[in-house]
C-alpha cells in the first residue's frame, strides 16, 4: 500500500538543538498518517490500472472516473476497437462520468503496436474531448497511452 506524508511547518529558533527539539515536538503532536487508497498522484497510476489490456492486440479506449480528492471512483471501458483503432465520441466518453457526479476524468488507450507516441487522431481526440469537458463542467486531467513496454502522459509531454 502506498503512503503520503506532508509537512509543511515554519518556526524560529536559537540553536540547532532547539530547532530539532522543536521538530520533532511538532511531528509528535501532529503526523497522521493514512493510506492512500484510490488516489491518483502520477500517471504511473493509472498505467497500473490497465493492465488488463495493455497487452491486448485489440484497442481498449477507458475512463477513469475521480472525485474532488483525485480519487478514482471508478473505470469504464468505453470501446474496443480494431487492432490500430477504436470509435471514439464525447458523449459516451462521458456517459459513465455524469451518471457517477465526477469532478474530474483520465483516459488511457492501448497501442497494440507498441508504440507509446500518440497519432494525430490520438491529440485530435484528446482535444475534443477536453472541449466537451470544459462544457459538462468535468476536467480531463490526462489521457495516457499504454503499451506491454510502458506508458505516455499526454500531460507530461506537454499535448494537452
Amino acid at each position: 500500500m502506498e503512503y503520503q506524508v506532508n509537512v509543511n511547518f515554519k518556526f524560529f529558533a536559537n540553536s540547532l538543538l532547539e530547532a530539532e527539539k522543536k521538530a520533532r515536538m511538532y511531528v509528535e503532536e501532529n503526523l497522521n498518517v493514512k493510506p492512500l487508497v484510490n488516489t491518483i498522484c502520477s500517471p504511473l497510476d493509472i498505467a497500473e490500472r490497465c493492465r488488463d489490456f495493455r497487452r491486448s492486440e485489440k484497442e481498449y479506449f477507458v475512463v477513469f472516473v475521480l472525485n474532488t480528492q483525485n480519487k478514482v471512483i471508478d473505470r469504464e471501458v468505453v470501446s474496443i476497437g480494431t487492432l490500430n483503432q477504436s470509435l471514439i465520441h464525447p458523449r459516451e466518453c462521458f456517459k459513465f462520468a455524469i451518471r457517477l457526479n465526477a469532478n474530474a476524468v483520465i483516459f488511457a488507450h492501448n497501442h497494440p503496436s507498441g508504440s507509446l507516441e500518440p497519432s494525430n487522431e490520438d491529440l485530435s481526440v484528446t482535444k475534443r474531448l477536453q472541449d466537451s469537458g470544459k462544457l459538462l463542467g468535468i476536467e480531463v486531467l490526462d489521457h495516457i497511452i499504454v503499451t506491454a513496454e510502458g506508458h505516455k502522459s499526454l500531460k507530461e509531454q506537454k499535448l494537452i
